[in-house]
């Protein structure tokens, strides 16, 4: 979808926190939690995004498509 690097920390964040559950967050896991976030952002500031002029009317909305 974006880049390998963005889907793959993406990928591991989401199988973390669903892996997770509805349980309380011990200290150790959110050090883990924090780590995938960071790796996350890092990726997605990596990542180049277009903005494509959309045809036709736009109101209240921007359209932003990655690229």
């Amino acid at each position: 979808m974006f880049g390998g690097d963005l889907d793959q920390a993406n990928a591991a964040l989401r199988a973390y926190v669903q892996a997770h559950g509805d349980r309380p967050w011990t200290a150790e896991e959110l050090t883990e939690l924090a780590r995938l976030r960071a790796q996350w952002t890092a990726a997605a500031r990596g990542v180049r995004v277009e903005i494509r002029p959309v045809s036709g009317p736009v109101r209240g909305a921007a359209v932003v498509a990655a690229a």
